[in-house]
């Protein structure tokens, strides 16, 4: 089946010689419009193609087009038209940020026209990651769907990790952004960059490399394709990937079983490869591949348990307000006039003045001294005062003081001085300027400064 975006013009699929030669001359006409243009790259071994797809960014002349609303669509459209030389261009309704077009074959003898879908990029930081998102025929679906049940998660921003505390009340909320290098996805996954630069000649050899990742699992897909939701949407995808999930995995492992050969990183083989229980190897996976990310990317770390404590007190806030509200009575019913009162107990402190022993009127007792005999019922505490240190910080404090304000003076008399010094040099130019020039006397006096500053006349 071709294009089906003009449903007036007869859009068939074309051969691999046309393919070529309408991407050259699309990929020329469209370098005019915008500063970035690439071609994703195709399954290798296609024998005939639907239409063109292109990937596009910055469009030239119009910086301010950087989100869907703001971009220039009716400038993009007619230089598009105008480098294809076709009246058939439009804007998708279903895909906003695409458009697409119609030209006539290079053949003036065929009837019939080629179909171009321009797919627009309008953040040109993102231009290498959406590379890799639409390459083989858009590969990044079938990674993210390994990843996304071990915590990361891949979107037209880049990767992700979530918190698994969050994800299942606020997924959105749960999500950290890791990076959108497509090098940091493909080391993540446990696979080489040549899902990323077109290195591979035969589809057979992509889907060996991808199920060679240390994070496929056959069991993953056949618990996916279970799913009837999970069905329905396969149909729309690619068609490649369509036979990868429901026949070559199934001809490659038979009845969905974990394969020993699997590439696992350090000692993250475990005995549940030999168990066969899916839900524990997406545990023990998922923790692998959050210690990697921690370990390549630290700062991530800190997000990550910062976020996850930030959630877990809310939880705990929101826990006890529960409590609290079902310990309070609704209506007039159920409150209490006899609430029990908390006992305050209050301690003092001993007495550190002695008591004196009562005498006669006639009698006459001095007050008790450290040498006076008899009984002792008082205890007697020695104090002492550090004045040398206290006295020693307090003159050092003074002397900086007194440091830094004679300083200080220092170097406004030393700027004021040299503020002089630039005035008398400035004069005396001017001077002999003005006598070079016949405006004065050469005979009049020059002022000059003597090496002090001191200015006199000669």
């Amino acid at each position: 089946m071709g294009g089906h975006a003009f449903k007036d013009l007869h859009c068939p699929r074309i051969s691999c010689d046309v393919y070529n030669k309408v991407k050259s001359y699309t990929t020329a006409a469209l370098r005019a419009v915008f500063s970035s243009v690439v071609v994703p790259t195709e399954i290798p071994g296609k024998l005939d193609y639907g239409d063109v797809d292109f990937l596009v960014s910055d469009l030239l002349g119009s910086p301010g087009s950087a989100t869907i609303d703001n971009f220039d669509w009716e400038g993009a459209l007619h230089g598009i038209k105008c480098g294809l030389n076709t009246i058939h261009g439009r804007r998708g309704f279903l895909n906003p940020d695409c458009m697409y077009f119609a030209i006539a074959a290079p053949d003036p003898n065929d009837d019939y026209y080629i179909q171009i879908d321009v797919k627009v990029c309008f953040r040109p930081e993102l231009f290498e990651w959406y590379t890799f998102e639409l390459g083989y025929a858009s590969n990044s679906k079938i990674i993210g769907s390994m990843v996304k049940p071990l915590g990361l998660t891949m979107d037209p921003e880049g990767l992700h990790i979530r918190v698994e505390d969050i994800e299942n009340t606020n997924f959105s909320g749960s999500l950290i952004w890791v990076s959108r290098d497509p090098r940091d996805v493909l080391q993540t996954v446990g696979l080489d960059r040549r899902l990323f630069i077109a290195g591979f000649k035969t589809k057979d050899e992509i889907y060996d490399h991808i199920t060679s990742s240390w994070l496929f699992n056959p069991a993953h897909f056949a618990a996916r394709l279970a799913q009837e939701k999970y069905s329905g949407r396969l149909e729309d995808r690619s068609p490649y990937w369509t036979y990868f999930i429901k026949h070559w995995i199934p001809e490659h492992y038979p009845d969905y079983k974990f394969a020993d050969n699997l590439p696992l990183p350090d000692n993250a083989r475990d005995e549940d490869t030999q168990k066969g229980d899916l839900q524990s190897w997406y545990q023990r996976r998922r923790a692998a591949v959050r210690e990697m990310i921690f370990t390549r990317f630290p700062h991530i770390s800190t997000q990550y348990y910062i976020k996850r404590a930030t959630h877990l007190k809310k939880l705990e806030e929101c826990r006890l307000k529960e409590v609290i509200t079902k310990a309070i009575p609704t209506g007039k019913t159920g409150w209490r006039n006899n609430i029990p009162l908390a006992k305050v107990i209050v301690k003092q402190t001993a007495l550190h003045t002695p008591q004196s022993r009562p005498t006669d009127l006639s009698e006459l007792n001095s007050p008790p001294t450290p040498t006076t005999s008899g009984e002792q019922n008082f205890e007697i505490h020695s104090s002492h005062i550090n004045y040398v240190g206290m006295w020693k910080r307090r003159f050092e404090k003074e002397d900086r003081k007194a440091e830094n304000a004679r300083l200080e003076q220092e170097a406004k008399k030393k700027a004021k001085e040299l503020e002089k010094a630039d005035e008398y040099r400035i004069i005396e130019r001017l001077e002999r300027l003005n006598a070079s020039l016949g405006l004065v006397d050469s005979g009049r006096d020059v002022v000059t400064q003597e090496t002090d500053g001191t200015p006199f006349r000669t």
